[in-house]
């Protein structure tokens, strides 16, 4: 992992103005403040300082490569938890205390079922009736950057502040957003908002977009990466911008919270709907949970 921090780069006034008013209502309980354009030019070599009014700062973020940490995690909590994992088998049925798949059975006190955007293998009229939906994101990452050249913290465009629920207490939120979809009505249309973060290998991944929906195309629509990518580069500039892949991914999302806890039947949890941040929350999620009820 590498504790990079964040940047949430404001050229607007009002993208300003909402910065401002989450460091006055935040700073006393977490760690932000309000950079300039000269502060911002001596530790973020990717950012566009041109016309840029001011970035909120955070040092908490840090960034772990999904696709190196799912890829440990088996390994790590088998040695240092003894847990067993059993791949390529689909739990197509519970009947506490036993859970199935295919002729093969095991048994459990405590089943806990995550099963993030497949709402319809295990307790399909709970998960239905849950609030929940689909989101559908396209995503992209450059080759690694020339140079081992490093963009330093990770990058918010403006878009972002109308995306996240934490600036929803922001006075001028709700003028920014009408700003938004009278300026850019397909990033709205799309659920568009653009950040960078650079793996350890120097590749920077590039997003995102947010449908939702139960139903949706399973193909990457170009010209929306393109609107990402347009946007990015008023905000962002690159040494290597060349594309080496692109992909789409789904989640479950509970609009208005954070997770869904749901216990259909004795012994039986649902767990789920932690939406886009699931990287983030998961772990925390686990651990709260399970201390309630170890």
């Amino acid at each position: 992992n590498s504790p990079t921090g964040s940047l949430h780069l404001a050229y607007n006034p009002l993208e300003l103005q909402v910065i401002q008013e989450f460091v006055d209502t935040n700073s006393s309980s977490r760690e932000c403040e309000i950079w300039s354009a000269d502060k911002v030019s001596q530790h973020s070599p990717a950012s566009v300082t041109d016309g840029l009014l001011g970035a909120l700062w955070s040092p908490t973020e840090l960034i772990v490569d999904p696709r190196e940490a799912i890829a440990a995690l088996p390994q790590y909590l088998s040695s240092k938890y003894g847990i067993e994992f059993h791949f390529g088998h689909c739990i197509s049925r519970i009947e506490h205390p036993c859970v199935y798949s295919g002729k093969s059975k095991w048994e459990a006190d405590l089943i806990v079922v995550c099963s993030g955007e497949d709402f319809e293998t295990l307790y399909p009229e709970v998960l239905r009736n849950s609030g929940m939906t689909k989101c559908k994101l396209q995503m992209m990452r450059t080759y690694p950057q020339e140079n081992n050249w490093r963009i330093g913290p990770s990058l918010c465009g403006g878009l972002t502040l109308g995306h996240y629920d934490a600036f929803s207490s922001c006075q001028s939120l709700p003028a920014l957003k009408q700003y938004f979809t009278d300026t850019y009505p397909e990033y709205i249309k799309w659920g568009i908002h653009v950040m960078i973060s650079q793996t350890g290998l120097g590749e920077v991944t590039i997003g995102d977009t947010h449908e939702y929906g139960f139903h949706y195309e399973p193909f990457d629509l170009d010209h929306v990466n393109q609107l990402i990518l347009d946007y990015l580069y008023r905000f962002a500039k690159l040494k290597t911008t060349q594309l080496a892949m692109s992909w789409n991914g789904t989640y479950a999302k509970l609009k208005g919270q954070t997770e869904f806890i749901n216990n259909p039947e004795s012994g039986v949890f649902i767990l789920n709907g932690v939406g886009g941040a699931g990287m983030t929350m998961s772990f925390g999620l686990a651990e709260e949970w399970a201390t309630k009820h170890a």
